[in-house]
């Protein structure tokens, strides 16, 4: 029972943490399959549980639910007990007293000690989201930067950066738009509307809105033709390569990762959103723009 006691225990305050954090950082965004070594992962669990249990401990008195007195006494009688049958026939009324008191302070320890995980790994997934902006405002302090860079990039997975603009800067006013070439030679390009990342961190699927379909062998044929008589005929028109685009019929379009050979992601801001100062800017821009204009056209007017 005493090693089945500390395996419970061990589990509660060691492992549940780290699985907690996974979880809730999850919902921001894709992790990595693995972000390290062995012992860097250990060291990782490790941290997760020992930082919060350490603020737990410290505020173990405060609030609604706080830890009994002698509690550390109930605990010797439970191991003890636990650990040798005399000691629990000597008074069992004794334990059953003192268990009831050491199970009381282990669900407030850790309690507390899952509330902070929680709240750290929610700051730790706001950040992360939010990295672009975040290393924006902080620009002026290259360290600090660096350390969020340590610190949150390890840990996202390579597709879920390349293919969000989790980096960018003011990142709801862009969307991404990605060139897509296949291992068959076929290139398609579109907005990306879903991705999914597999166990081991590569991308499964990828589904395109708006997707099209370059026909590359016309451009590549035409490209030739000009590139051979374009001294012959210098106003041969070159191949214009949005010309050789076509729609894919239908909202959505889902490409297998395993068969991407390779991609070109660009940010596209989608709309022209200008702040009220901006505005306020370029008013007055337009307006100076304006008299200069009328005045050079007074004055055309009296030299005439």
């Amino acid at each position: 029972m005493l090693t089945l006691l500390v395996t419970v225990l061990a589990t509660a305050y060691f492992v549940v943490p780290e699985l907690l954090t996974r979880f809730v950082v999850s919902l921001f965004f894709v992790r990595k399959a693995s972000t390290g070594t062995r012992s860097e992962e250990i060291m990782r669990g490790v941290f997760w549980a020992v930082v919060p249990l350490t603020i737990a401990w410290f505020t173990r008195n405060i609030g609604w639910w706080t830890i009994r007195p002698n509690i550390a006494a109930n605990t010797q009688t439970v191991f003890g007990s636990l650990y040798s049958d005399k000691i629990f026939e000597q008074n069992p009324s004794a334990f059953y007293r003192a268990f009831n008191n050491f199970v009381a302070f282990n669900a407030c320890l850790l309690l507390r000690t899952y509330v902070i995980v929680v709240l750290f790994a929610l700051l730790f997934g706001f950040i992360a989201l939010r990295l672009g902006s975040v290393r924006a405002k902080l620009k002026k302090w290259p360290r600090t930067t660096a350390f969020l860079h340590w610190a949150f990039m390890p840990k996202i997975s390579e597709w879920h950066v390349a293919l969000s603009p989790i980096l960018v800067h003011e990142r709801k006013e862009l969307f991404v738009r990605i060139d897509v070439m296949t291992k068959g030679g076929i290139l398609y390009r579109g907005t990306v509307f879903e991705k999914r990342i597999s166990a081991d961190g590569d991308l499964a699927t990828l589904i395109l809105k708006s997707a099209q379909r370059m026909i590359r062998g016309d451009f590549q044929r035409d490209r030739t033709s000009y590139e051979e008589n374009k001294g012959v005929n210098p106003a041969l028109p070159k191949p214009n390569p949005e010309d050789y685009w076509r729609d894919i019929p239908g909202e959505l379009f889902l490409v297998n990762g395993s068969e991407i050979s390779s991609v070109n992601v660009r940010h596209i801001r989608s709309v022209a959103v200008l702040k009220p100062k901006e505005n306020e800017e370029l008013a007055k821009a337009f307006s100076a723009l304006q008299a200069e204009i009328l005045k050079q056209i007074e004055i055309a007017r009296l030299v005439k």
